[in-house]
C-alpha cells in the first residue's frame, strides 16, 4: 500500500541541508530593504504601497517572480526570484511587513491535489497572504492579482505558518532520502506548533521510513487526536497496521477513511473531474450530483456540471447549471465570469 504525505503548500525536491533552527523564513535581507526603498514611496498611503508591491513582485523589469517547485525562505526567494506557493507567501509577508503593512499568513481551502512520489503519494494544499488596510482585507496570491477577501481560508499565527514551512522542507529532505534530517525538521515544526496535525502525520511517514514503527504509530495517533478528521493519518495508520499484521485495527481505520471520503463533497468533485478528463461525461455527472447533494451551494460544482453537459450536447441543462453557478457565486468577479459564459452559450444556441 502507498503511504501519503501532507504537503502544506506545494512540493519541491531541492532542499539543502541546513540546521532548521537557523532558518527564519520571514527574515528580511539588506538587498530586500534596498529594493523596497528604491521602488516604493513610503509617503504613499497603504493601499497604494500594497498595489505597487504586488506589481513589483510580478513585473518583468522588477522582481519577476516565477514558480519553481522548491520551498525557500523570503530572502532566498527574493535572491532567486522564484519559489513555490509557500515561498511566495513568506516573501510577500516579509516585504509587506517591512513597509509597515498588517500582513498575515492564510491557509486556503482548495480541492486537494494528489501526486505520486516514489512509493509515496503527496497531497498538496495552498496558502496566500492577506493584508488588512482601513478595515478592508486584501488577498495576495501567487497569481498576479489583488482582490478583496470574499471566500475560503483562515488566518493563522506565524508559528503555524513556520510549521508549514519547516514541514515542507522536511518533506523535501524525505523525498531525497535524508530521513534523519527530515525528522529533525518535523521536530522543529512541532516545536513551533504542536497542534499541527499535518506535521504529526508527516512525522509518522518519516518514522516509518526510518523503521521506527512504534514512533510512527504514535505520531499518526497524535495527528488524529489533534484533528479527528485527519484522513491522511488515518489512511497511513491503516497501512501501518496492515504491514504489522494487525488486521482488525487496519480494517477499522480503512473503514473510517472510506466513510470520511464518502461524506466529503470535494472527494466526489475530484472523482467527477477525473471522469471528465477521461472523457466519461455521464460518470462525471453522477459524481458531481453526489457532491451537490452534500454541498448544494458550491458554484464550482455547477460549473463542472455545465461543462459536462456541453460535452454531451445538452445545452439547456448546461445553461441551467450555469445559472445556478451564477446564483451561488461568492463574488462579483465570479458572477461576471458566469454571466459571460451564459451569454456565450446563448449565442451558440441561437446559431445552431
Amino acid at each position: 500500500m502507498l503511504t501519503t504525505l501532507v504537503l502544506s503548500i506545494c512540493l519541491g525536491f531541492a532542499a539543502q541541508i541546513v540546521d532548521p533552527a537557523q532558518e527564519n523564513p520571514l527574515a528580511v535581507s539588506e538587498e530586500m530593504r534596498q529594493f523596497l526603498n528604491a521602488n516604493i514611496d513610503r509617503k504613499a498611503d497603504s493601499l497604494q504601497q500594497l498595489n505597487t508591491l504586488v506589481r513589483l513582485v510580478f513585473q518583468q523589469n522588477a522582481l519577476n517572480f516565477s514558480y519553481v517547485s522548491e520551498t525557500r525562505t523570503a530572502s532566498e526567494t527574493f535572491g532567486k526570484r522564484g519559489g513555490n506557493c509557500v515561498s511566495f507567501t513568506f516573501l510577500f509577508l516579509a516585504m509587506a511587513r517591512e513597509l509597515g503593512l498588517d500582513a498575515r499568513y492564510r491557509e486556503v481551502d482548495i480541492v486537494p491535489i494528489w501526486s505520486k512520489m516514489g512509493n509515496m503519494v503527496s497531497m498538496s494544499g495552498h496558502a496566500n497572504a492577506l493584508v488588512y488596510i482601513a478595515g478592508q482585507s486584501y488577498v495576495v496570491d501567487l497569481f498576479p492579482r489583488l482582490n478583496p477577501l470574499q471566500v475560503g481560508g483562515r488566518i493563522v499565527s506565524d508559528q503555524r505558518a513556520v510549521a508549514h514551512f519547516l514541514s515542507n522542507r522536511a518533506v523535501e529532505h524525505l523525498a531525497q532520502g535524508r530521513t534523519p534530517t527530515a525528522i529533525q525538521y518535523f521536530q522543529k515544526a512541532l516545536e513551533c506548533d504542536p497542534t499541527a496535525s499535518f506535521v504529526w502525520a508527516n512525522m509518522g511517514v518519516a518514522q516509518s521510513t526510518a523503521g521506527n514503527q512504534i514512533e510512527a504509530e504514535g505520531a499518526y495517533l497524535r495527528a488524529i487526536k489533534e484533528n479527528p478528521g485527519e484522513m491522511v493519518a488515518m489512511s497511513n495508520l491503516a497501512s501501518l497496521y496492515e504491514r504489522l499484521g494487525r488486521e482488525h485495527e487496519a480494517q477499522a481505520y480503512a473503514t473510517k477513511v472510506k466513510k470520511f471520503k464518502l461524506r466529503n463533497p470535494y472527494y466526489h468533485f475530484s472523482l467527477g473531474l477525473q471522469a471528465y478528463d477521461s472523457g466519461e461525461y455521464r460518470a462525471s455527472l453522477e459524481h458531481l450530483k453526489t457532491a451537490l447533494k452534500l454541498k448544494p451551494a458550491e458554484h464550482n460544482f455547477y460549473l463542472a456540471m455545465a461543462k459536462a453537459y456541453v460535452k454531451l450536447g445538452e445545452m439547456d441543462k448546461a445553461s441551467a447549471n450555469l445559472k445556478q453557478a451564477l446564483k451561488t457565486a461568492p463574488d462579483e468577479a465570479s458572477k461576471t465570469r458566469y454571466s459571460e459564459k451564459l451569454s456565450y452559450l446563448a449565442s451558440m444556441q441561437s446559431r445552431s
